[in-house]
């Protein structure tokens, strides 16, 4: 792995997902000010992938493991990593809390988990800035430079400093989280009990929205569990977004922000005039509320960007266990409407 960075004079961009264009001027624009944040370019890699980021890679990536970054400990699949092994992981690539952290996706997938590791670091508190690059399949499509060849990564057991080429680059005591006192969105996500509360009471604040595809969305009724997770169903109240209608069907870029108002619109998330902004008409019910779930919490994570690129009002939580866990632990007679197919 190459540690070498680029450094910028201010922070490069103000909006959560930057276009090719913007990263390569904010990165060959340089400065040599120690107080400068650097830019670092941070792929969200899975082994099945890393053929795909051998053959192409931003130049000086660094390269998280996504499957290794996240609760080893639970039986579903993505969950959130404990914090202290999300700080060993940081720590181990020597990325600094004030770093602007730009992630990025494989050429082969388009747009997918870099929305969720760009979730996963402002959940955390990273204090730099965290952008989405829409995305890697344009960058490199628009002839942009890249790197190739073999990609080194680093185990996140070992010590501080391990694997790093230039000693600059480490901090004593490696990287470091807010105690959650101090801030960071440590309420971004909602648990299992919460949302079976929410479902039951059929809470009309809270709009569950759903990306996963509309034939796991709609499912059939009448089967077993282990084919409730593959064939599928909803939670009562849940609306469709499915991923691919927020994506550009051949790049797999995030959409502009008027696309993506029209197709929130077109499932009546959010409509026109002055409660189109996810706020509620009925006078003394407060604000909407807004959590996003998928199958396993990594698209869910791309549904609640759309809705910060849009301007959605409202509090937005992922379901971090998403259908993989409600699946699971909802029985199709445990309550009415917990599962819902059509």
């Amino acid at each position: 792995m190459t540690t070498t960075t680029t450094t910028s004079t201010m922070n490069a961009f103000t909006t959560p997902v930057i276009n090719p264009s913007e990263y390569h001027h904010a990165t060959t624009t340089t400065t040599s000010s120690p107080n400068s944040p650097r830019i670092i370019p941070l792929a969200a890699y899975l082994p099945a992938l890393h053929a795909s980021f051998s053959a192409a890679h931003l130049p000086h990536s660094r390269f998280l493991d996504m499957t290794q970054t996240r609760d080893l400990t639970s039986p579903y699949p993505s969950m959130l990593p404990p914090a202290p092994l999300f700080h060993k992981t940081l720590s181990s690539l020597a990325i600094r809390p004030t770093d602007t952290l730009v992630l990025y996706d494989a050429t082969d997938i388009g747009t997918y988990h870099a929305p969720r590791l760009a979730f996963m670091c402002r959940f955390f508190g990273h204090r730099g800035g965290v952008h989405v690059l829409n995305n890697f399949r344009e960058y490199v499509g628009q002839g942009y430079p890249i790197s190739s060849g073999e990609i080194c990564l680093i185990d996140v057991d070992v010590d501080l400093g391990k694997g790093v080429k230039s000693t600059s680059e480490k901090r004593e005591g490696g990287y470091t989280l807010p105690n959650k006192d101090e801030g960071g969105p440590y309420n971004r996500v909602i648990g299992f009990s919460e949302m079976r509360d929410i479902v039951l009471r059929k809470d009309r604040r809270v709009k569950i929205v759903d990306s996963r595809v509309p034939a796991l969305f709609h499912g059939s009724p009448g089967v077993s569990r282990d084919e409730m997770l593959k064939r599928g169903g909803h939670m009562c109240g849940a609306v469709n977004v499915p991923l691919a209608a927020v994506l550009e069907p051949v790049s797999g870029a995030v959409l502009s922000k008027v696309q993506l108002r029209d197709v929130l619109s077109a499932v009546g998330v959010i409509g026109a005039g002055p409660f189109g902004e996810g706020e509620i008409k009925e006078e003394g019910e407060g604000e909407r509320e807004w959590v996003f779930t998928c199958n396993s919490g990594v698209t869910a994570a791309a549904l609640d960007l759309v809705f910060e690129i849009v301007g959605v009002k409202g509090r937005r939580r992922v379901y971090d266990g998403s259908w993989g866990e409600w699946g699971r632990r909802v029985d199709e007679g445990d309550g009415d409407g917990l599962v819902v197919f059509g």
